[in-house]
């Protein structure tokens, strides 16, 4: 009886979505396993494949033999090809899709052998003048050891500067990865209420946790706890963050408490890099890592502990096959592997708290700052009034009174506005035409700087018209107001003010994330303008003043979670605030002070926020009292589209009853990149027929050219 192997093909293709059976050969019987990456015949082509299972079976005539095997090592452990299963039904996408979320495409194209990685340690003393060289220099003697993508990532373009430094001897290079570092010695100081909240998890470690505190708390201490104590057991961590430009402080965080034992992951690391940590996690040598939310695919030989920080950022949803949530993946993988999964947040996401008050997971909470510091004096300022005062500039007296006052008093300020650009949209003032991208449904953002009119959805530029191309007229004008916008604002006002803006326009690369973060913590500006991407995570102690420019920006979106992430960006943009020794103080601008989000945010009250939104989801059978589907169809002809969205919409209405299907209707952004789209929605009680629905669905997706179905969409535009 031959030796069967049942391969699942790297290729995304619906008739390939099942595992090809194939022979093995004599000479592959003493080495292949399970979850290796094999090369086989795949019609008249050879294709890279993973071996799912290993069998003694009957072979067909046609089945065809195992043509090699391309890594000795597994590339995805059984547990993992369990996951990529489970990914592949819940998320409605392909095996291929969900494998290649686990392996790196260095591994799958094997890039070179053994990519090489250095690193570099400092010898000696060495006290120069202040230049890019010292710089580096002390960077490198803070830690035990620094690879050269970290450094990359620190200091761009800073080759020369480190060649003169080995060149000079104060930097020796180690072609080898360094010994691993003991952890500090204990001894690190936890407040009452944080020992408490990690005496809880310790108490019943396999059940997960959210960490509800408000911002300041000390969340990240109980993380580190929760780390060393796995450590000690011998086990590893994995810290996810929502967004790449937190990762280089909290990485020095980390490596201040567990040195050289700390790895990086997310997708500015080069393809060897990702190789190189990726082995080396697999093999078991690194014990920690802090990375972006493919993190959770790593293969963690001895998972111990999973913390997602900020758990209620969007951005743990992946937009593109597989259309994972990080947050859901951790959980499963935390229940399989024994690992203490811990959601922490200020600002749980309404699923989340909704989990623990009904007890499927656990809640522990800490309610103060650390150091008996308050929260920050909260002001709000209704905007009607502010124009029934004659005052149309973008700041109001408030804001800029408080500007000023922190100015005066040599501390920092951040600005923040949740859009790029000098103007959000241009008018003309004739015939009332905004200027609108022709590929696009949106209105085109004009960028002062470059002189241009940007759409941020195609990102194709144009130049600014000096007549109306519907009317003719001249009378073009600019309203509202960017990112841009504001720091020329604060330089009329404050003309000796150093400024800083964050933003996807001037924070292109991963280096300039920890270039402006190490500028603004070392005091080389005195305000920071940015986007959501400033208002989470960060620490700067001499921050007094966050300013809101625009409160509704969310507000209103045709999104039932706009309510939810209005209150959530508020309060994460007002907790940068009085972080150090100085009292904080936030001002909020809203033309809606009235609304309940902006209301309980100004009270700092994630409670009653919660209670008011729960009844809003229960009302309108949304998460999480239901599963939620979007159907997006999409394509060049309107008509074409529509009628694809009625036909979809009639059958899932005759063929599941018992779910809510509503639409069709065209999407908020109707058309993008010269695509019409159109969106149908699905609810569903979270029982076993939803399963079924979502079975049929991925049929029904895989047949459909473009139709894509997302399941738990985080965004509805």
């Amino acid at each position: 009886m031959p030796y069967l192997a049942d391969i699942i093909i790297d290729r995304v293709a619906e008739a390939l979505d099942h595992p090809f059976t194939y022979s093995v050969p004599d000479f592959l019987k003493e080495t292949i396993r399970i979850g290796q990456l094999v090369r086989v015949p795949l019609g008249g082509s050879r294709v890279q494949g993973v071996v799912r299972n290993l069998r003694w079976g009957e072979a067909g005539s046609q089945t065809r033999a195992v043509e090699a095997i391309l890594q000795t090592e597994p590339v995805v452990t059984p547990l993992l090809l369990e996951l990529a299963d489970w990914l592949a039904d819940r998320y409605l996408c392909y095996g291929a899709q969900a494998l290649r979320a686990m392996i790196p495409a260095s591994v799958r194209k094997d890039v070179g052998s053994r990519p090489s990685m250095v690193w570099y340690r400092t010898v000696g003393v060495r006290q120069g003048r202040a230049s890019l060289k010292q710089r580096l220099f002390d960077y490198v003697a803070a830690q035990p050891a620094v690879s050269r993508a970290d450094l990359a990532e620190a200091f761009p373009n800073a080759g020369p500067a480190l060649r003169a430094l080995v060149a000079e001897g104060a930097l020796e290079v180690l072609t080898h990865a360094p010994d691993r570092v003991a952890g500090a010695p204990a001894g690190y100081g936890l407040t009452p209420a944080q020992q408490e909240a990690l005496a809880v998890i310790l108490r019943d470690p396999k059940r997960p946790w959210l960490l509800e505190g408000v911002t300041g708390s000390g969340k990240t201490e109980v993380y580190l706890a929760l780390i060393e104590n796995a450590l000690h057991e011998g086990r590893q961590a994995l810290v996810l963050l929502p967004e790449i430009a937190l990762t280089p402080q909290v990485v020095r965080r980390f490596r201040d408490r567990f040195g050289d034992q700390v790895a990086v992951w997310h997708s500015g690391l080069s393809a060897g890099e990702r190789r190189q940590t990726w082995e080396r996690v697999r093999q078991g040598k690194i014990p920690v890592v802090v990375g972006a939310r493919s993190a959770v695919f790593l293969p963690f030989p001895a998972m111990g502990v999973i913390v997602l920080d900020e758990e209620h950022e969007p951005t743990y949803k992946q937009e593109e096959h597989p259309r994972y949530h990080a947050r859901e993946v951790a959980l499963w993988r935390g229940a399989r592997e024994g690992a203490t999964i811990v959601l922490g947040s200020a600002t749980p996401a309404i699923e989340t708290r909704y989990s623990a008050l009904s007890g499927q997971i656990g809640h522990v909470r800490l309610p103060e700052r650390v150091l008996g510091r308050s929260l920050p004096e909260v002001t709000v300022v209704d905007m009607r009034e502010e124009l029934r005062l004659g005052n149309r500039d973008i700041f109001s007296s408030a804001l800029r009174e408080a500007l000023a006052d922190a100015l005066e008093r040599g501390e920092q300020a951040i600005l923040f506005l949740n859009r790029r650009g000098y103007s959000t949209f241009v008018l003309c003032r004739s015939c009332g035409q905004a200027l609108e991208c022709r590929h696009c449904a949106v209105s085109l953002t004009y960028h002062q700087r470059e002189n241009r009119l940007v759409c941020h959805y195609c990102m194709r530029e144009s130049p600014v018209p000096k007549r109306c191309p519907e009317c003719g007229s001249d009378k073009i004008r600019y309203f509202g107001a960017g990112t841009e916008r504001v720091v020329e604002e604060v330089q009329r006002h404050f003309p000796e003010a150093r400024i800083l803006r964050a933003d996807r326009d001037t924070l292109t690369r991963p280096a300039d994330y920890a270039e402006l973060y190490q500028k603004f913590l070392g005091g080389e500006a005195d305000v920071l303008v940015g986007t959501q991407m400033i208002a989470k995570g960060m620490d700067f102690p001499r921050v007094s003043l966050v300013g809101v420019v625009a409160a509704d920006t969310a507000l209103h979106l045709p999104d039932y979670r706009s309510a939810e992430r209005t209150f959530q960006l508020l309060v994460q943009a007002g907790g940068r605030s009085g972080r150090g020794e100085v009292p904080g103080r936030v001002v909020i601008q809203t033309y809606n002070p009235e609304h309940y989000a902006i209301h309980h945010a100004y009270r700092h009250d994630y409670a009653a926020f919660y209670e008011e939104e729960i009844r809003f989801r229960e009302a309108t059978h949304y998460p999480p009292y239901a599963d939620l589907w979007l159907m997006v169809t999409e394509g060049p002809e309107e008509a074409e589209v529509r009628q694809r969205a009625v036909q979809a919409a009639l059958d899932l209405r005759e063929h599941w009853p018992d779910a809510e299907v509503l639409g069709p209707a065209p999407a908020p952004l109707a058309r993008v990149r010269g695509l019409y789209r159109y969106h149908v929605l699905m609810k569903m009680d979270r029982t076993r027929e939803a399963d079924g629905l979502a079975m049929a669905l991925k049929d029904f997706q895989s047949r459909q050219p473009g139709v894509s179905i997302t399941r738990d969409p985080y965004f509805l535009m």
